[in-house]
């Protein structure tokens, strides 16, 4: 079996027990945690790879990757996985909860990236407009990014809007060359 569809069933199961128990929010955030501590920590993976290292202590390791106040219900699912032999995969388990939750929840990640950091006010103007364009609640994610200079950059899945001056400067600079 290959590494999507075990992922995938796994995030399914835990989907439905924690749309069950009420707490897909929160597992959610979870599974957010976890899996920015995977993009962080490039050495998880290699520890939960590590056959040396005991059940017991990965799951001590996961537990941290979680944050402190990881639910009930994520613990047991990772004590689940670990059990299962397949705490390997977790990190991908944690991708397709995500991605599943916002197809339940008809959510869009947005990034928006900008030079300097944008007030609120603003952020949430663009993200109703977002909503408003997508048809779907907006999940923003915020980056600050000096090198445009000024303006921002918008991800939606996979089309992206570059109202930056870096971006315009390079539009410029490739029509004025030709």
């Amino acid at each position: 079996m290959n590494h999507g569809k075990l992922s995938i069933r796994y995030a399914k199961a835990l989907l439905g027990s924690a749309l069950e128990k009420k707490a897909a929010d929160k597992v959610y955030n979870d599974m957010y945690t976890l899996e920015q501590s995977f993009r962080q920590f490039p050495t998880l993976q290699q520890v939960l790879d590590n056959p040396s290292v005991a059940a017991t202590e990965k799951a001590k390791v996961l537990k941290l990757a979680c944050g402190k106040d990881i639910h009930a219900t994520s613990q047991t699912f990772i004590d689940f996985v670990i059990s299962q032999g397949r705490v390997s995969q977790l990190h991908w388990m944690a991708l397709m909860y995500q991605d599943l939750y916002r197809k339940q929840q008809n959510t869009v990640v947005t990034t928006l990236t900008s030079a300097i950091e944008l007030p609120e006010a603003l952020q949430k103007k663009m993200a109703g407009w977002i909503e408003k364009y997508q048809g779907k609640k907006v999940e923003l994610r915020t980056e600050i990014n000096p090198d445009i200079i000024g303006g921002y950059i918008i991800d939606i899945e996979n089309n992206r809007l570059d109202a930056s001056i870096k971006g315009q400067l390079s539009k410029l600079n490739k029509y004025a060359g030709h």
